[in-house]
């Protein structure tokens, strides 16, 4: 009993750090677990801006366009385009 109570200090030292070493773990383990969803998240925007880039480049396309103007009355003009000359100087 006397060894105990000389090394108390030592002992209540130990008991702290003990818990430090826990608090730290387990406030690691939740940035971890935080940062994986986070990567998750990330990785979900991407191929989501990678889905909509393709599909606005292929909207884009000059057929596509022609398609879709076509439903709505305009056709590509086939014909030459006509110089217009002024006599104003």
């Amino acid at each position: 009993m006397k060894i105990v109570l000389r090394n108390i200090g030592f002992i209540l030292l130990i008991a702290m750090l003990s818990l430090i070493y826990i608090f730290n773990r387990n406030k690691a383990e939740r940035k971890l677990r935080k940062i994986v969803l986070l990567e998750k998240g990330v990785e979900d925007a991407k191929s989501m801006y990678q889905e909509v880039k393709s599909d606005i480049n292929y909207k884009c396309t000059e057929t596509q366009l022609a398609k879709l103007l076509e439903k709505e009355g305009l056709r590509k003009n086939e014909k030459a385009p006509v110089l217009i000359e002024s006599e104003q100087s």
